[in-house]
């Protein structure tokens, strides 16, 4: 299923495909009342938002179906003011978010994508918007993400340190969450790991949940978990349309969600991106894109990518 572009209706080309065959999903829906994309069927045209989130509840049950168990979902959405309604936000990515909880999702980040060129605002009597909304959820408690990937260099190199080995002498925590006598041996009273050297190299670790209820945080030197804040501009592309998000998205995602065997899915694909992004990274991707001006367009800004194993546009 490789490179392959299904033209239709979203539901509908997502029933046809295979439970369980997707390993990542992104994706950029169109957002409800914004834009007229001139294509019979497409999604954000309905006349209430209350339909809108119907149709998107409808949506996530079948992206969920597709996915693996050890999958993960990442949805861009951004919100809309009401011109009848006090010009008031719809609060569309909250009841989004909410319903996808209620519907059984499980929910991991809620990711504010920040943008510090976006488009200058007119509006004089609220803040100008400067950041969307990337929800991230997975069906299970285990699945592929792999944090190193995606990890960022420290200013300063990090210490070995245990919070409870610190404050415990100090009475904070009470006899069941202190310091065990093994951590207090292996650490300063500061908290400071003592740096044993393990055939020459200093030690390494994560932070872990112990089965007895208790936390370590142990050293690691592959860089800071970098947040959950994405600091990505976007970047101009003349010939897509108006909600073309950067490749620097998806493929940060790509990057700690997806292996490297794995395919990613984009079911509203417009002009390409996460196609892009997936060939960048050499992975396997397939999308869903009602709009056939959309596909052609993809088409071209996929064809750089063309190698031997050709093409499966569909």
């Amino acid at each position: 299923m490789n490179r392959v572009i299904f033209q239709g209706d979203v539901l509908e080309k997502l029933a046809e495909m295979d439970k369980a065959s997707i390993d990542c999903i992104i994706s950029s829906p169109p957002y409800w009342g914004l834009r007229d994309y001139g294509i019979s069927g497409q999604l954000g045209l309905e006349p209430d938002f209350r339909d809108y989130l119907k149709t998107m509840g409808k949506i996530m049950v079948q992206l969920k179906r597709v996915l693996k168990n050890t999958g993960t979902c990442w949805i861009n959405l951004g919100d809309t003011y009401g011109h009848n309604s006090g010009k008031s936000r719809y609060a569309i990515p909250e009841r989004f978010y909410i319903n996808c909880i209620d519907d059984g999702w499980i929910a991991r980040n809620h990711i504010p994508w920040y943008k510090a060129n976006a488009m200058p605002s007119s509006v004089k009597d609220r803040f100008a918007n400067k950041w969307e909304s990337i929800f991230f959820f997975v069906k299970q408690q285990k699945y592929y993400f792999d944090l190193d990937a995606v990890r960022e260099k420290t200013i300063t190199e990090s210490k070995p340190f245990n919070v409870r080995v610190r404050d415990s002498p100090k009475g904070k925590y009470g006899s069941l969450f202190s310091a065990t006598e093994d951590e207090i041996a292996n650490h300063n009273s500061k908290g400071e790991r003592k740096m044993l050297n393990v055939g020459g190299q200093p030690p390494h670790g994560i932070h872990r949940s112990r089965n007895d209820g208790k936390d370590d945080w142990e050293y690691t030197s592959k860089g800071k978990n970098p947040g959950d804040v994405f600091f990505i501009n976007p970047r101009p592309f003349p010939e897509a349309h108006f909600a073309t998000f950067p490749v620097d998205l998806p493929t940060k995602i790509l990057k700690c969600a997806c292996p490297q065997d794995g395919i990613v899915l984009d079911p509203f694909f417009g002009s390409g991106t996460v196609g892009v992004a997936a060939e960048k990274l050499g992975l396997r991707w397939c999308g869903i894109e009602l709009n056939e001006e959309y596909i052609k367009m993809a088409k071209k800004r996929l064809s750089p990518y063309q190698n031997e194993s050709g093409w499966m546009f569909d």
